[in-house]
C-alpha cells in the first residue's frame, strides 16, 4: 500500500512539473555556445550566450586608432564625430551606468580612471 502511495504522489508531481528533456536538441548538440540561458518567470527571455559584439565596422569605431589615449575635450569629440559620420556617440566614463541595450550602429567611447580614451567599440 504504501509503496503504491508513493508511486502515484511521484507520477503525480512528474506530471505537475510537465516533461523536462535534459538533452541537447540537435542544434545544441551541435554547437552547444548557441544554447540560451533559461529565462526567470516574469521576465523577458535572455540573450544568446555567446551573443557576439558588433563588428567594428559597423559604426566605424575601425576608423579611430588615433584617438586612443587622448583626452575627449570638445574638439577631440568633434574630431571623432566627423570621423565616424554620425553622432550616436556615447561616452563611458569608469563607474557610469550603462544601459545594455544593443545598438550595432552607436559607437561607445570608453575612458579610463585617468580620463583618457581606451576603447572604441560598436554596441
Amino acid at each position: 500500500m504504501q509503496r503504491t502511495l508513493v508511486l502515484i504522489a511521484s507520477i503525480a508531481l512528474t506530471a505537475c512539473q510537465g516533461e523536462t528533456d535534459p538533452s541537447p536538441t540537435a542544434s545544441e548538440a551541435s554547437n552547444p555556445r548557441e544554447r540560451t540561458v533559461p529565462a526567470i518567470p516574469g521576465e523577458t527571455a535572455s540573450p544568446s550566450l555567446n551573443q557576439a559584439e558588433p563588428a567594428a565596422d559597423e559604426c566605424n569605431a575601425d576608423k579611430l586608432g588615433r584617438w586612443l589615449n587622448l583626452i575627449p575635450t570638445p574638439e577631440v569629440k568633434d574630431a571623432i564625430r566627423e570621423a565616424v559620420g554620425h553622432d550616436r556617440i556615447r561616452y563611458i566614463e569608469p563607474g557610469s551606468v550603462v544601459t545594455m541595450d544593443l545598438r550595432p550602429d552607436r559607437l561607445s567611447v570608453e575612458t579610463g580612471e585617468d580620463g583618457r580614451i581606451k576603447l572604441f567599440r560598436c554596441g
